[in-house]
């Protein structure tokens, strides 16, 4: 086992200031760092679970980093000669460690080329978590929700995630044109889910957020539909993970999750499914699914 726990925090590029205001106003989020070059947000006590870093933002292409979570500098040292011995590049950066507030880090990259970087220690804020919208967000064990990529071969981007990282696999769904793949790390039903979309840019499809009341999904797409945030899917009830939630398209173009009651898997007793539909109900597009040929740079 590599220790992997969580999902623990995730970093994009985009407008910083538009990241500000959907941050605080939208998600629920609190800002926890504000500045020219970078925002972060906090869901919980850690001292940030979101990262923008002021820059181009292209969908999918906004993704700058998975942050993973793992137990112990000892859990950490063994995932990185876990990694080296497979063959995977693996090197420590303890200045980028400081920037993220962590005390160890380890940077390498899954089979699509993604940044990821697996830690420990990260800084807990004792002042207390305040969300602007009186929010309180699934966080935890559980990590800061689940990241929705898009793979240039979805089965060698499971086998990564399973083999190397000891991710296991959930369930499938029948996406139509592809299939979507799940994995998990922990407790909640995926942190990590993989699907090869044709003529799709590889990178971030969305972030999901889980929140602890279905009022508080219901307000944050009123307010969606207020500030004029374009939401992408309509809200609904998937078929895997059971989760409530609507789709809301960030200023950096990839979408976000708002959700509600998501599954908990208990490992003891659970067999993996393969769903023919994406959801029960709801969950109509609004929009195609395509990659913004514009940005904003902050």
């Amino acid at each position: 086992m590599t220790g992997i726990r969580a999902l623990g925090y995730i970093v994009f590029r985009g407008p910083v200031e538009e990241w500000a205001s959907f941050g605080a106003g939208l998600l629920g989020a609190q800002v926890a760092r504000h500045e020219t070059h970078e925002v972060r947000l906090r869901t919980d006590e850690r001292a940030w679970r979101i990262a923008i870093e002021a820059g181009f933002a292209a969908g999918p292409d906004s993704l700058v980093a998975l942050g993973f979570e793992v137990e112990s500098s000892a859990a950490l040292s063994e995932l990185a000669e876990s990694l080296t011995a497979q063959g995977i590049d693996v090197r420590a950066d303890d200045e980028l460690a400081r920037h993220r507030q962590v005390r160890r880090l380890i940077v390498f990259a899954d089979g699509d080329g993604n940044q990821c970087e697996a830690y420990y220690g990260h800084e807990i804020d004792h002042t207390p978590f305040v969300s602007p919208r009186g929010i309180e967000f699934v966080t935890g064990d559980l990590g800061v929700g689940h990241a929705f990529l898009f793979s240039d071969d979805a089965t060698k981007s499971v086998d990564f995630y399973t083999e190397r990282l000891g991710f296991r696999l959930s369930d499938t769904i029948d996406l139509g044109i592809a299939e979507g793949i799940f994995m998990h790390c922990n407790p909640r039903h995926h942190s990590v889910a993989v699907a090869t979309i044709p003529g799709m840019q590889l990178g971030i499809g969305h972030l999901m957020l889980e929140v602890r009341s279905l009022e508080a999904v219901g307000m944050a797409l009123d307010i969606a539909n207020e500030r004029g945030d374009e939401i992408q899917i309509t809200i609904g009830q998937h078929t895997n993970d059971r989760m409530t939630s609507f789709y809301v398209t960030t200023p950096s173009g990839f979408q976000i999750e708002y959700g509600w009651n998501g599954l908990l898997i208990d490992d003891a007793d659970w067999i993996v499914g393969h769903h023919l539909a994406i959801s029960t109900w709801g969950h109509k597009f609004t929009t195609p699914l395509t990659v913004p040929t514009t940005g904003a740079t902050a």
